[in-house]
């Protein structure tokens, strides 16, 4: 990150021509490019005001060491929410849909349901929500579970889920899903999550589960269901087998807390003359591209999704990230 310093941006356009081709009538075309080729995108970090988030727990007996581990590292989650503005529920409820307690119904801690900006000791009042013990049922139903939350126990869980809230759901399963076809099949679930809201960063299902993705873990697939879900609604994917759960909680709270380190060029840049900078109540600051060779750097460039990402720097709501770049197209032209 570099010091404070403003940003100056240069827009003109120029009319150039170009001969007839072979292609169409052979009409000469001109085409408006700019004097300059470069090119500035700017996005604005913008946080959806309330946002609810449902873990889904399995609580079977192979379940200690992930449930200690969700527990343990749950204040790196809640570090995206803390003094953040943010109105949160937070609640959690087991894949156990054979016990009458559980069946989608949140469970209660410290005479609570969910977690709110208002709640003192979030990180206590979760443990003891999310560490259900290893005496559930057999057959996880995180599926089913997620949906009877929603749909099914209306009663007992009201006043959590919000109309104009964000809505993300985190399941934590190291087994198969075992959800029937009814009330709703695996695509009806997705379909359901994808109708509750219409921009598509308001709707997420996450998951943490026994999937292999990386080949030489030794991780089953019995995430695959879950995955499918995942697949069609949106959200992160993290292994079981893979150790830093430090990590998974850390994106998870990025990601649910509606906060972005990736952006996107609207056009293909020259790599080598791509600018970043944050605009921050009326002060700029200045980014410098990752270095392989020093493994120093604020933002790394992928050509593959044409988007830069913050490497650790994230930009608090209400900043705005600047992108300027020379237009690879344009310069080609030239």
């Amino acid at each position: 990150m570099r010091a404070l310093l403003p940003v100056l941006c240069l827009v003109g356009c120029i009319q150039y021509e170009f001969p007839p081709n072979d292609v169409g009538d052979g009409v000469v075309v001109n085409f408006d490019l700019p004097s300059t080729p470069t090119n500035t995108d700017s996005y604005e970090q913008i946080q959806k005001p309330q946002v609810d988030i449902l873990w889904v727990v399995d609580n079977s007996c192979s379940m200690d060491f992930e449930q200690a581990s969700v527990a343990a590292n749950f204040p790196i989650f809640m570090s995206y929410f803390l003094g953040s503005g943010l109105d949160y529920h937070i609640g959690v409820v087991s894949t156990d849909m054979e016990n009458i307690a559980h069946s989608g119904k949140l469970i209660q801690a410290g005479g609570l349901r969910w977690i709110t900006p208002e709640t003192p000791n979030p990180e206590e009042i979760f443990a003891a929500m999310s560490q259900l013990g290893t005496g559930g049922s057999s057959d996880e139903e995180g599926i089913l579970a997620a949906y009877a939350a929603f749909e099914l126990q209306t009663e007992w869980n009201a006043g959590f889920f919000r109309d104009e809230a964000a809505v993300h759901i985190v399941t934590v399963s190291d087994e198969t899903d075992g959800s029937p076809n009814d009330p709703v099949t695996l695509n009806e679930f997705a379909d359901y999550l994808n109708a509750l809201r219409f921009e598509d960063e308001a709707v997420s299902y996450n998951v943490i589960v026994d999937y292999p993705d990386l080949p030489d873990w030794p991780c089953g697939s019995n995430g695959t269901r879950y995955v499918d879900v995942r697949d069609q609604v949106g959200g992160v994917l993290w292994s079981l087998c893979n150790p830093d759960w430090s990590g998974a909680l850390e994106r998870l709270g990025l990601e649910t807390a509606g906060l972005k380190k990736e952006y996107f060029l609207s056009e293909l840049p020259v790599e080598g003359t791509i600018r970043v900078t944050v605009e921050q109540d009326g002060f700029f600051v200045g980014f410098d591209p990752w270095d392989d060779l020093t493994q120093l750097g604020d933002y790394t460039y992928n050509d593959e999704r044409n988007s830069i990402t913050f490497v650790v720097y994230v930009p608090e709501p209400g900043a705005v990230v600047h992108i300027d770049y020379d237009v690879l197209a344009a310069v080609e032209r030239e």
